[in-house]
């Protein structure tokens, strides 16, 4: 795979608990949330309550709140999230979850197979460049349409798409929020 847009009205929904996760891509192509994958990018709904996490031994996880406030409780010790701060934690942790009000995240599990090479959340242009050119990039984007150049082909990603690229071969135009991860696999 070179690259591919996963539309927001295409993403797998699954449900949880609180909500419902909404699948953006899963590391390699054909595995699911069920079996042994190397990475899974997501987002899901938290609703309003007190909710327990799903375990993810031996995978590290990362959240970024996207909307809604958040408390968080990993292990025994509370975190308190409001939109676009982040936390990472151990897959293993006993975490909880409680708010007053829907919110939404973005959810990155990983394997230790798998190096975070790079975690951004931007808000103008991004050029793919400054990633590396043997990672899987992945934007996920928080804004408005915003056109993206990819191997000189243009395309238009509208509020919750999501880019996948095998490279740095992709410049996103516009400004707007969205979320830049880039890794490897060791």
């Amino acid at each position: 795979m070179d690259y591919k847009i996963v539309r927001k009205e295409n993403q797998k929904e699954h449900p949880w608990t609180g909500g419902i996760s909404r699948e953006l891509y899963i590391y390699p192509d054909g595995s699911t949330i069920d079996s042994l994958f190397n990475f899974r990018v997501s987002t899901a709904s938290v609703n309003p309550g007190e909710y327990n996490f799903t375990a993810f031994k031996s995978y590290k996880r990362l959240l970024v709140l996207l909307s809604g406030s958040l408390k968080l409780e990993i292990d025994g010790k509370n975190y308190y999230l409001e939109p676009l701060s982040h936390i990472f934690f151990s897959g293993d942790s006993h975490t909880s979850s409680s708010t007053d009000k829907k919110c939404v995240d973005f959810n990155l599990i990983y394997k230790d197979n798998v190096e975070l090479l790079d975690f951004k959340i931007i808000e103008k242009d991004f050029v793919g460049k400054s990633l590396s050119s043997k990672a899987i990039n992945i934007f996920y984007n928080l804004g408005d349409s915003r056109h993206v150049l990819i191997n000189n082909n243009e395309y238009i990603l509208n509020f919750g798409d999501t880019l996948i690229a095998c490279g740095n071969n992709f410049q996103i135009e516009e400004d707007g929020e969205g979320i830049i991860l880039s890794l490897n696999i060791k």
